[in-house]
């Protein structure tokens, strides 16, 4: 089926729902003769580089243009640079993804464990020199602005088949408020305090100035939280819900089409939320190394299709002249675990 959007929220999640070997998980083939005409960009998070890394392999025969972290690039969950840099580093041992390193653009954003704070947000006493790690593994140039710069939010662009994709990479750790404690099972209630931020002013201010000033064919806004996804009990952007209907106004109002990627729950699925301009659809993806797999369901107004829940990766092939995003979840063997498509 073929959906129509002005904007998409891609959000990447790990976690995991239901069985993936469902009606519609069938092999990929990842090359065929109208690939040449496609645009593609792989995402993907929560990552142990001491867990067996199964997936490295099928996203280099993937081939992407280039591959974005959306946070959890590790597991360090540590307040010790020394620490934070070793998980980095057997990262960069994995042979596999080096060769991806060395052959495709690497973006990132980080979220609470590579941060190094489960559910860390602006009080964790370590986040300077965390960051420091983060942007080393990187490659950052010690020079360059981004090095000055309080969180690690930028933009970057990608230039393919003569078309522009601007990718915003958004930090929702280095300034965002406490939670609230849950009630009833719940990790954590929506705190309707107006006080409370995800973004911080700054950051918000250089989001909005990048959305109405970008000259690129196609946004794609990186946030490491789910977006849409309202009702569980776990981080998300409703736990501070003026923030989300911020964002949410934001995206509204943007001319461009927008996809939005995130992470952090351990599963993967598609939310749709029908404004009255626009469709926003929040495709999320995850995780990597591991997944929820004693999910048994969660409630999500916004769903479309099914929760997977084993390890995989996203993957978006932007079809220029026919406007339209085929967005993939894919898993060992770049078996096709879900798949839909939306035209902008």
């Amino acid at each position: 089926m073929v959906k129509y959007f002005s904007y998409v929220t891609v959000v990447l999640m790990v976690s995991c729902g239901q069985n993936p070997q469902s009606d519609n998980a069938k092999d990929s083939v990842i090359l065929d003769d109208n690939q040449e005409q496609l645009s593609r960009i792989a995402f993907g998070s929560c990552n142990n580089a001491y867990a067996p890394n199964a997936l490295w392999d099928d996203i280099l025969l993937a081939r992407p243009e280039a591959w974005i972290w959306g946070g959890d690039i590790v597991y360090a969950d540590s307040d010790d640079f020394e620490t934070i840099e070793k998980h980095y580093n057997r990262q960069l041992e994995n042979p596999d993804y080096l060769q991806l390193s060395q052959s495709t653009k690497i973006l990132a954003t980080w979220d609470d464990h590579d941060y190094g704070m489960n559910d860390g947000g602006v009080r964790f006493s370590a986040k300077d020199q965390s960051q420091k790690a983060f942007l080393n593994f990187l490659k950052v140039d010690q020079n360059h602005p981004r090095r000055d710069r309080k969180g690690v939010y930028y933009s970057e662009l990608i230039e393919t088949k003569g078309f522009i994709v601007e990718v915003l990479l958004l930090d929702t750790r280095y300034f965002r408020s406490d939670l609230t404690p849950g009630t009833k099972g719940r990790r954590y209630d929506p705190n309707y305090d107006e006080t409370g931020t995800i973004l911080g002013s700054a950051q918000w201010d250089w989001l909005s100035e990048r959305l109405n000033s970008s000259k690129a064919d196609l946004i794609l806004v990186v946030s490491s939280i789910q977006f849409l996804s309202a009702e569980h009990g776990y981080e998300k952007w409703q736990n501070l819900p003026h923030e989300r209907d911020r964002l949410i106004a934001l995206l509204d109002d943007t001319e461009k089409p927008v996809m939005v990627l995130s992470g952090d729950r351990h599963i993967s699925e598609w939310s749709v939320l029908k404004t009255t301009k626009k469709e926003i659809v929040d495709f999320t993806s995850s995780g990597l190394t591991h997944s929820f797999e004693d999910f048994d369901g969660e409630p999500n107004a916004f769903r479309l299709g099914k929760v997977i829940s084993v390890p995989s990766y996203g993957l978006l092939d932007i079809d220029w002249k026919n406007r339209v995003v085929l967005g993939k979840m894919l898993g060992d063997g770049n078996t096709v675990l879900q798949e839909h498509s939306f035209k902008f």
